[in-house]
């Protein structure tokens, strides 16, 4: 179970199902754009390893008219009481009641070291939440935001228009699909194995180096029920590129910065681009 375990826990980072050569960021070029458009892979880490090009990235975005992201994280949607609602377990029901009591134990003592006072709420979200609030305790906090953040924030000091790709609904009805017996079995096993602490620092090492292979074998993605792997990566692969180039034919040029989860593989956003008719190309470091 660990291979898709750790794949569910990183993908929010940088989950990949196969290599696709090349680096990070490439172009996107042909079918009638008059100006290329580009696509980076982004790590959704406040780690200093994730920020490691950052500055190199602002005079491209510089020269481009707007950004898109999976989401728009400018705009104040994601503290949304219905969406924080949703995140919640449901009524009557506990992550006790999921659990054998050994196991649950277990996992609520390591939630009580990692947070503290904030042990409490927590324990209240559902356990795949629950696993990425205790995913973040298990990387540096080098920053005050996300990589993603940042090129949003630096875009819009920019003068540009920053857009979200998807809606926060949507990314969360693809975790919805996964019982939520299943997610506590899965917030166990990141517990017995100390958050992986270990595989997320070879993970951010691997990204600082923009070796995707490297990616690619720490994330074990090919380990991934195939209905969750299709709900979290494969539709939203569909959905973003679907909306890239709707943007990208509105006659401006854009920047588009999405979890590099969603760049490679024969279901990947580039893949999907080279199929609408795109050029794609590795842009070198």
């Amino acid at each position: 179970m660990r291979n898709w375990c750790i794949a569910v826990v990183l993908a929010p980072l940088f989950g990949f199902a196969q290599a696709d050569g090349g680096g990070l960021l490439w172009s996107i070029s042909g079918n009638g754009l008059s100006r290329s458009n580009y696509v980076l892979g982004t790590g959704h880490s406040r780690d200093a390893r994730a920020f490691r090009h950052a500055a190199a990235l602002l005079p491209l975005l510089k020269g481009q008219d707007a950004l898109a992201g999976e989401l728009d994280l400018t705009d104040g949607a994601l503290a949304d009481g219905a969406l924080m609602k949703a995140m919640l377990m449901p009524p009557g029901k506990e992550l006790a009641d999921l659990l054998p009591k050994r196991k649950f134990h277990k996992v609520k003592k390591a939630v009580q070291d990692e947070l503290g006072g904030m042990a409490f709420m927590a324990m209240r979200l559902k356990p795949f939440y629950l696993m990425a609030v205790l995913g973040e305790t298990a990387m540096h906090a080098d920053s005050a935001e996300v990589l993603d953040q940042y090129l949003q924030r630096q875009a819009r000091a920019m003068g540009k228009e920053v857009v979200g790709l998807e809606m926060p609904a949507e990314q969360m009805a693809a975790v919805e699909s996964l019982p939520l017996e299943q997610q506590a079995d899965m917030l166990y096993d990141l517990v017995r194995s100390d958050l992986y602490r270990g595989d997320m620092e070879r993970m951010l090492d691997a990204y600082a180096a923009e070796d995707l292979k490297g990616l690619t074998d720490i994330a074990g993605m090919g380990g991934l029920p195939k209905d969750f792997n299709d709900r979290l990566i494969d539709e939203r692969n569909g959905t973003m590129a679907l909306r890239m180039d709707s943007l990208m034919q509105n006659g401006r040029s854009w920047f588009f910065a999405i979890g590099a989860a969603h760049l490679p593989a024969t279901n990947g956003v580039l893949e999907r681009m080279r199929k609408m008719g795109y050029k794609v190309e590795a842009v070198e470091p």
